[in-house]
């Protein structure tokens, strides 16, 4: 959200205040694009959130899920989430240091 607020999407954005609320903010704006922050440990590490993508595929509609992960910080973690695309368990990621314009631009064509 901190990235977006540099430029004027076409689109609304919400944030979720703790992960264990994004399924339910997901259903409550009927969601189309979920943007989750991957990094190595804690709440936001991916198997956490490759639970809550799961979850949101079960919700009866089609939110497409894009990670974004800061590829300079960890190639490692980098890697393993091009490889959760590569598994079809989230639809893409997008690196953290890409521009707000371009990061809109991605999120606008999912």
């Amino acid at each position: 959200m901190q990235s977006l607020s540099g430029c004027d999407p076409d689109f609304l954005i919400y944030r979720s205040s703790k992960p264990e609320e994004t399924l339910a903010l997901c259903r409550t704006c009927r969601a189309n694009v979920l943007v989750m922050e991957v990094i190595r440990q804690g709440i936001w590490k991916l198997s956490e959130r490759l639970k809550i993508c799961s979850a949101v595929k079960q919700l009866g509609w089609t939110c497409k899920v894009l990670l974004l992960v800061d590829e300079d910080a960890d190639e490692l973690l980098a890697s393993e989430v091009r490889q959760a695309v590569k598994d079809q368990l989230v639809d893409n990621f997008i690196y953290a240091s890409v521009s707000p314009t371009y990061l809109a631009g991605v999120i606008d064509t999912l």
